[in-house]
């Protein structure tokens, strides 16, 4: 597919996430979307009982800045020895870009947290859940640089997708079930974070060819290449 095709198909998904993220924003004062809300919570955290929250402490955790900022730095450095410049620039507009938006539209949006016990310390406002943007943004930016990496060195790569969507969605499952955020917010965080990731996987098209990952190909297959 040609390089101008995966931008128009990049900003068409970036669009559609947008889209539906306002759907959701506007909605989740409803009766029936905080109804259906409440339920998902109360059924969750029942089906689980109390055994789970070590366990989901911990995977909160893996969504948290405490995470992410260190992560990010250790990346930057190895980016900056391989002379990726342009790469380390757009990781850090990845995640701090990310993290600016979700603390606007929570300052816009202004959605108090669930009336029940939280099981871990939460100081902001709900919607959209931070830990679900910030994570599917950042880890899912990571996760396509990897696949990329892999793929240049004919690698098997498969298997980072699936790690990718499995941590995110776990992330974004405990913040529901550790009392901290409706399912409504979760699903918004995703949302507008992938959003921000379709845009970042965007940007990453117009960087320069040393700083991306590819394979080497012949002049006529260049355009080609992402």
């Amino acid at each position: 597919m040609p390089v101008f095709q995966k931008r128009i198909f990049l900003g068409f998904c970036m669009v559609v996430a947008a889209v539906l993220f306002l759907v959701i924003g506007l909605s989740y004062k409803q009766p029936w979307l905080l109804a259906f809300d409440e339920q998902m919570q109360s059924y969750l955290y029942n089906f689980l009982g109390s055994s789970g929250e070590a366990i989901f402490v911990v995977i909160t955790y893996m969504g948290s800045a405490y995470v992410s900022y260190p992560m990010l730095v250790i990346l930057a450095c190895v980016l900056l020895v391989q002379k990726r410049y342009w790469l380390t620039l757009l990781f850090v507009l990845n995640l701090l870009g990310v993290r600016l938006c979700n603390w606007l539209l929570k300052a816009v949006f202004e959605r108090p947290r669930p009336e029940i016990t939280h099981l871990v310390q939460v100081s902001s406002d709900s919607f959209p859940s931070g830990h679900a943007m910030n994570s599917i943004a950042f880890f899912g930016f990571l996760a396509f640089l990897l696949f990329r990496a892999m793929k240049s060195m004919s690698k098997p790569s498969g298997w980072v997708w699936m790690s990718a969507v499995g941590l995110i969605g776990l992330i974004g499952f405990s913040r529901v079930y550790l009392g901290v955020h409706y399912l409504s917010d979760v699903l918004g965080g995703l949302l507008a974070g992938g959003a921000w990731l379709f845009f970042s996987i965007f940007l990453y098209t117009y960087l320069p060819e040393h700083d991306r990952f590819i394979k080497p190909v012949r002049k006529a297959a260049h355009d080609s290449q992402y």
